[in-house]
This record gives C-alpha cells, structure tokens and sequence, in this order.
C-alpha cells in the first residue's frame, strides 16, 4: 500500500549511502599497500593490486559475457511463457520456478552437475552457460512477471483492431512500455550471474575463472588488497547494469 511504498522510498538513501560506504572501503582496501594493525589509516598506498587485476582482464570479460548472456536467455525464455502460456498456468508453474531458490545451493549444484556429467557437458563452457541460465530464470520470472501480467491488454485489441500486426504492437506498443520491468529484470539476472561461485566451480570444474571465483579465493589467502581489488568489481559490474536499468526506467518515465 502507500505506506510500504513510502518506507521503500525513504529507505533508497539509506541504502545507497551503505553501497557507497562498501564501494569506498573497497576501494581504500585495494589501495594499501601496507595497513598493519591497528593503524587507522594505511601507511602506503600504490596501485599494485589493479596492475595484477589489469593482467586479468580477460577474466573480467568474460564474466560479463557470460553474465549478460545468462540473464538475456533467461529474459527470452520467461518472455516466452508469458507471452505463450495463460495467466491461470502461473500457479503451477510458480512452484517449478521457486524450487532452486528454495532448494540448499550444495544439494542442487550436486544435481545440475550430475546432470552436465550424464550430458559430458561437465568443464565446458556450454555447461556453465546452460547452468547459469538455470539458475538466473527463477529472478528473471519473478522480476518480470508482477508487470507483464498488469499489462492492459485491452491496447492489445484495439492495435489489432487498428490493423496492426502483432509484431507491431509488440515492437512499437507493448515492449516500449515493458522497458523498465524488461530493463529490471535484465539488471537483476546479470547480477545473480555476476555472485555465482558455486556453479561456476561445479560445472566449471576450476577450468573457467569469473571474478567471484577469483575473489572468493583471493579472500582466504592474505593478499588483501587483491581480493579487495576483486571484490570491488565483484560490486561494480551489477551497479553498472542496475544503473543503466535505473537510467532506462527514468527515461520511459519521462
């Protein structure tokens, strides 16, 4: 109701100022080069840690590769139901969609990675993205479907009416005025992309390195600055895609 819109509203400052904090401690953590206990401030400061995460570039790469091309599956295939399948058909397959939110990390990558062996898909990149897009669906759908199935579909029949053809209406009526929740739901699968380790290191088999992979393991060694390195653009690549996802909605709003 109007008052749970008013909290979130009055809870968004509090929000970004806590992410800034974090992206600034990040960033001082990378920074230092020497920070002994317990010194408020670190003693020095350099830029060898980005020098190391400028050799992995690749890594980050193709971590937003495989980020954006789990979530725009994902994006097809719940654009897909929704569009194919009758609002009443939701019911069951909420359950469907829920169930790897609801089902222990471990247990079900031990599944989808028996899986990928009885499909020999194990260690290739096939398997990761096909995982991936597994995993991303679920927030995909329900990102996406509260707005989809609100939309009025009485435009619908007057475009058809009107003598437009469905991909008319799609590409110039209704996908224009979805593209924030599209947007959304985009930003929202790229960053459940981003934080998986789990199936990336089941599927993967260690073979294909991401940057969370290469954050987590950063984090049990002692090159704190590198891991901090790592873990700031663990953070930056989805606030990049909720920023463009922000700067979408505002535009459609306008």
């Amino acid at each position: 109701g109007p008052q749970r819109g008013a909290w979130a509203a009055a809870s968004l400052p509090a929000l970004a100022a806590v992410y800034a904090l974090v992206i600034a401690t990040l960033l001082l953590l990378s920074l230092a080069s020497l920070w002994p206990f317990p010194a408020l401030w670190p003693q020095q400061l350099g830029l060898a840690a980005w020098a190391r995460v400028a050799d992995a570039a690749d890594t980050l790469w193709f971590t937003a590769a495989l980020a954006a091309f789990a979530s725009v599956m994902a994006l097809i295939l719940t654009v897909a139901w929704l569009e194919a399948a009758p609002a009443r058909w939701d019911a069951w397959a909420m359950p469907v969609v829920l169930a790897p939110l609801v089902l222990p990390g471990l247990l079900l990558m031990a599944g989808l990675y028996q899986g990928a062996l009885q499909l020999r898909l194990d260690g290739s990149l096939a398997g990761m993205a096909w995982v991936h897009v597994l995993v991303v669906l679920p927030y995909t759908f329900i990102t996406l479907h509260p707005a989809w199935r609100a939309f009025d579909r009485r435009l619908e029949h007057t475009a058809l009416a009107l003598g437009r053809g469905r991909w008319a209406f799609w590409g110039r009526v209704k996908w224009p005025l979805l593209a924030a929740p599209l947007a959304s739901a985009l930003a929202v699968g790229f960053a459940v992309s981003v934080a998986q380790y789990l199936a990336t290191q089941f599927i993967g088999a260690g073979r294909h390195p991401t940057i969370t992979t290469e954050a987590v393991t950063l984090a049990s060694g002692g090159q704190r600055s590198l891991a901090a390195a790592f873990a700031l653009l663990q953070a930056l690549l989805p606030g990049l895609a909720f920023g463009a996802a922000a700067w979408i909605g505002a535009r459609r709003g306008t």
